[in-house]
């Protein structure tokens, strides 16, 4: 197993080694990491049989590990890289690690969080209020699907940014050049919500094999209210339902956020938070390599 750098990878064996994994993580392919990452490189065994994505922050040339904005999980793919051997070479690289995956125990100290999905091949199960809401919709606005994500981006400054203290500007930024990404490879889709002619709301949906998940969406206070949001989520579950097995809302600890996915049926997943600092004399404390 080497460590490269990003100008070391090649790109095209990279997405086709996410490609070919039974595991759906889409925060993993080069184009989605090369938009959310500060910097990034990767652990590869052999011809791309096995990989691990580093994305990185290098401050005062002390680098961290980190899990980007937009992201939610970091995979090994492949059989030839284990946990255990990938934290001994993260002390050689790095101060502190965090990082998010669906295995527990990878480390000591992992946090369970959770984000929602729901099975599209099973029965679908709205809530009475979703149903009302979704009805009341389909009389006032109108659904097109478009590629132009500054449009959104705009309507998502002028309503949720100024509510998510945990999004900046650069954050803003790169959610824009995410976006762009995943239509150019074919991952993307944007659904604009119409009224009058008028954008009132909107979503961006990742697509990879046969997961759909749900990035960002914004709508005005007026749409909102008269259920833009639940029209949205149902146009593209409908639109999708043929194609995909899971539509994944991108996870949401908030309560209220996570109870509005689950009026959709929406079931909660597990996965889990790893966060250590000063790294190095956290793995000797647990004798895992020579003081």
């Amino acid at each position: 197993m080497e460590y490269l750098s990003r100008n070391q990878i090649n790109t095209e064996k990279w997405d086709k080694r996410i490609a070919a994994s039974p595991i759906e993580n889409i925060f993993c392919y080069s184009w989605y990491l090369d938009a959310t990452s500060k910097n990034w490189g990767a652990f590869v065994e052999g011809d791309y049989e096995s990989v691990f994505p580093v994305p990185y922050t290098n401050k005062l040339s002390v680098k961290s590990l980190y899990q980007p904005s937009f992201t939610r999980e970091l995979d090994i793919f492949g059989d030839n890289i284990q946990w255990e051997e990938l934290m001994i070479r993260f002390t050689k690289l790095f101060r502190s690690i965090h990082f998010r995956n669906r295995d527990k125990g990878i480390v000591p100290g992992g946090t369970e969080r959770v984000h929602q999905q729901i099975n599209l091949k099973e029965e679908l199960n709205y809530s009475t209020n979703a149903k009302r809401l979704i009805k009341k919709a389909s009389q006032q606005f109108k659904y097109i699907e478009s590629d132009n994500v500054d449009q959104l981006v705009a309507l998502f400054h002028e309503t949720a940014f100024k509510k998510i203290d945990s999004i900046s500007n650069e954050d803003l930024n790169r959610l824009t050049t995410l976006m762009n990404n995943a239509l150019q490879n074919g991952h993307g889709q944007l659904i604009v919500v119409e009224q009058n002619g008028e954008m009132v709301a909107g979503g961006f949906f990742l697509k990879d094999k046969k997961r759909i998940t749900y990035l960002k969406g914004a709508a005005t206070n007026e749409a909102k209210k008269s259920g833009a949001m639940f029209g949205l989520i149902d146009h593209a579950i409908q639109s999708f339902m043929a194609s995909y097995e899971t539509f994944d809302f991108g996870g949401s600890d908030v309560e209220n956020v996570a109870n509005f996915y689950k009026k959709f049926g929406a079931e909660d997943r597990i996965y889990y938070n790893y966060l250590i600092d000063n790294l190095p004399n956290w793995f000797k404390s647990l004798r895992k390599i020579k003081p």
